[in-house]
């Protein structure tokens, strides 16, 4: 029997460990190729020399778009991973009724670049009235969910009054809330409502009632306008400003500008504590134990201080020159704090990364500025809806950080615009240039001129960014129609006239 004979048995082991040896082989290489490929090594297969590679992710929004890098027509769509050797490339975003969106890019070797948030708005988006206005209303405000939009009816003799349109249904009517009468401080004088925020829970806002030299704080319920209430009459104070404490209307911080005091107090209960911060000049608050605030006390002569307020303790940033504005913001990105202190008359902005822990550190003892951005006269600084980027605006110039890439951006826009730029999304920018909405991307790119409007802001969103509200001139009349512009086109269209 051949399993018997030794010739045969040692014949056979030989070949069992030749095989074993070359899938050991056949795995060895098939591992070093995953390995290489993963950190961006590839090979040209028409020279056979190894590349060096780089990954590329984009997506946008309708998705199903054509690719083109350098002009050619890849083979995948939006959205799409692409492996591409290091080097320079043109990233163009097409799709059929839409306008193209591109920029110029650099993939550097074993890198990820993600360019997922192209968003392509329609060559002619149609349009839909929804009300006529004598004049664009007083006071115009979004949810933070993007669901219901208030627009401020003509005062009457109940109180004043918000139409509250559905963004997921604008087809149907507008429902009407009131603030009661007892609330509102009558008054001879002019007198305008403003928003100041909304609660987190979409249901809560806080409005500034001004009417001659006075002002006055109100907490609209939105779901219940009888439950809403008064601010300085609950209190019993007048306080130049109000914020809510961790976005809700439990809490609010009551500051009064004379005293330079700030102070909390319990809606619930009615009750004010006494003043935990003083000789203030201004303050932000962000969630519920960290306020950023400017003060003289501490200061170099002739200069003022931005200090951060961390639940009891205190952390000096840095001083700088007073002005009649100051600007100071915070937020969280990526498990990390930033924050944005400053002036509208310094030469620069400074931006914070964890700034507490550069001053408990004994190598610095002090905070330690991530960048600083080059605006002097800057009127407005705020960061993104997704707080990845910062955005500081002086007339037509910008500056603008990045804190995923560590890129800064600084420009001058051509298009003139009639008010500073507010933050569309996490990515855009948007507002009113010359009688159209314009909408761009953070750099000042992919500029859109979109439709016409009389809306300083540009408009708002519904939360899935298919519908744009905003309002448009009548021709011929001296009227604002409140507009439905859909942002889809062609294939992406509802066949059923659906929203």
């Amino acid at each position: 029997m051949d399993f018997l004979d030794p010739r045969k048995k040692r014949a056979h082991k030989i070949r069992l460990i030749v095989g074993y040896f070359l899938m050991a082989i056949v795995i060895l290489l098939s591992t070093i190729i995953l390995v290489y490929a993963a950190y961006g090594y590839g090979i040209n297969t028409k020279t056979g020399q190894i590349i060096e590679n780089g990954l590329l992710f984009t997506d946008s929004k309708p998705s199903g778009a054509d690719i083109y890098l350098n002009g050619q027509l890849q083979a995948g769509k939006t959205a799409a991973r692409l492996v591409l050797s290091a080097g320079n490339y043109t990233l163009t975003i097409k799709k059929s009724g839409y306008q193209t969106w591109q920029r110029n890019l650099t993939l550097d070797e074993h890198t990820i670049s993600r360019y997922v948030y192209p968003f392509l708005f329609p060559l002619k988006p149609q349009l839909t009235p929804l009300k006529t206005y004598t004049s664009i209303p007083g006071m115009v405000t979004e949810t933070p969910d993007r669901h219901w939009l208030l627009t401020q009816a003509e005062t009457t003799t109940g109180g004043v009054s918000f139409e509250q349109f559905d963004t997921t249904a604008l087809a149907q009517p507008s429902t009407t809330l009131t603030i009661p009468k007892s609330l509102i401080t009558s008054s001879t004088e002019p007198s305008a409502f403003k928003e100041v925020e909304w609660s987190t829970d979409n249901n809560h806002l806080l409005l500034q009632h001004s009417y001659g030299d006075s002002k006055e704080f109100i907490v609209l319920n939105r779901t219940n306008p009888d439950q809403s209430f008064n601010v300085n009459k609950l209190f019993k104070v007048d306080p130049s400003e109000v914020a809510l404490r961790n976005k809700k209307v439990d809490q609010l911080y009551i500051y009064d500008q004379a005293a330079g005091s700030l102070q909390v107090g319990d809606t619930g209960q009615a009750t004010l504590d006494p003043p935990f911060l003083k000789n203030v000049l201004a303050f932000k608050p962000y969630g519920s134990s960290i306020i950023t605030y400017v003060t003289d006390v501490g200061a170099p002569t002739g200069k003022v201080i931005a200090d951060i307020w961390d639940n009891g303790k205190t952390y000096p940033l840095y001083s700088f020159d007073p002005g009649t504005k100051y600007l100071l913001d915070a937020a969280q990105y990526q498990s990390h704090i930033y924050y944005i202190a400053g002036s509208n008359t310094t030469e620069r902005l400074n931006i914070y990364k964890d700034p507490e822990d550069s001053i408990r550190n004994p190598s610095y003892g002090k905070a330690v500025p991530l960048i600083a951005l080059s605006d002097l006269g800057a009127t407005d600084a705020h960061f993104s809806e997704n707080t990845r980027f910062v955005g500081v605006q002086a007339g037509q110039n910008f500056a603008v950080y990045d804190f995923e890439t560590g890129d800064s951006y600084s420009y001058t826009l051509k298009a003139p615009i009639t008010a500073p730029l507010t933050w569309m999304d996490g990515h855009r920018f948007i507002g009113q240039s010359g009688s159209n909405v314009l909408i761009m991307d953070y750099d000042g790119i992919n500029q859109v001129s979109l439709t016409p409007t009389l809306f300083q802001t540009g408009g708002y969103f519904s939360g899935d960014y298919n519908q744009m509200i905003t309002f448009a001139p009548t021709p011929g009349a001296s009227t604002a129609v409140l507009e439905r512009v859909d942002l889809r086109a062609g294939s992406d269209l509802p066949k059923n006239g659906a929203q």
